[in-house]
């Protein structure tokens, strides 16, 4: 009994789960930097919505008086964070979980979001919220919070279509016609000033070996 005690081994412990074939581990070095500039692209125009958007101020008799309101003051202005905050999300969800099937295209429906996106922080310019005040020392303008969301949506929508191109997708209509940005992207080998060969170019054959 006591060989038998001493001899007992205690069974192995069971292996580690098999990890689903074809769903490798997330790797962030293996993310393009332009879709990093997306996410954050959309995460940031939400957040400058929230700062001084739309700005006011009132002068008369030597006193003056100002005030500001933040995007969600006005249609357009929080119509836009959204919509970028958007198109953010559906490149992160294609980034994240590519098991999900979208009921959209991610990459063509997010650049479509960023261009409404764009769209609607210009109209946001002209367009001021609220009951509209005119005369002598009152001036209507926009902040901070105003002019940074315009940079990064600008920057969405350029980045949107640089990932677009280099993955092969085909704006509709006569927007196919646009330059090849991505091609100089982050990623890609191709570099200014490279130019493919023209169409029915053949290289020449192989020289033939010297004659005797």
């Amino acid at each position: 009994r006591e060989e038998n005690a001493m001899t007992f081994q205690p069974p192995p412990p069971p292996p580690p789960p098999a990890r689903p074939p074809g769903r490798p581990g997330f790797d962030p070095k293996s993310v393009n930097p332009l879709d990093w500039g997306i996410l954050a692209a959309g995460v940031l125009a939400f957040i400058f919505s929230t700062f001084g958007y739309y700005t006011v101020s009132v002068s008369f008799s030597g006193y003056s008086v100002s005030d500001s309101a933040s995007a969600w003051h006005g249609f357009f202005g929080w119509f836009a964070a959204l919509v970028a905050l958007l198109g953010g999300a559906l490149v992160a969800a294609e980034l994240f979980a590519p098991q999900a099937t979208l009921p959209v295209p991610a990459r063509l429906t997010g650049l479509g979001c960023f261009a409404v996106a764009t769209l609607c922080v210009i109209l946001a310019l002209f367009v001021f919220p609220g009951e509209h005040v005119s005369g002598a020392g009152v001036d209507e303008g926009h902040g901070i919070g105003y002019w940074l969301s315009l940079v990064v949506i600008l920057a969405g929508l350029v980045m949107s279509l640089m990932r677009l191109q280099q993955q092969g997708g085909q704006l509709p209509g006569a927007l196919s016609n646009l330059p090849n940005l991505g091609a100089y992207g982050p990623g890609q080998q191709s570099q200014p000033g490279h130019n493919p060969p023209p169409a029915g170019y053949a290289p020449p054959p192989p020289a033939g070996p010297p004659a005797p």
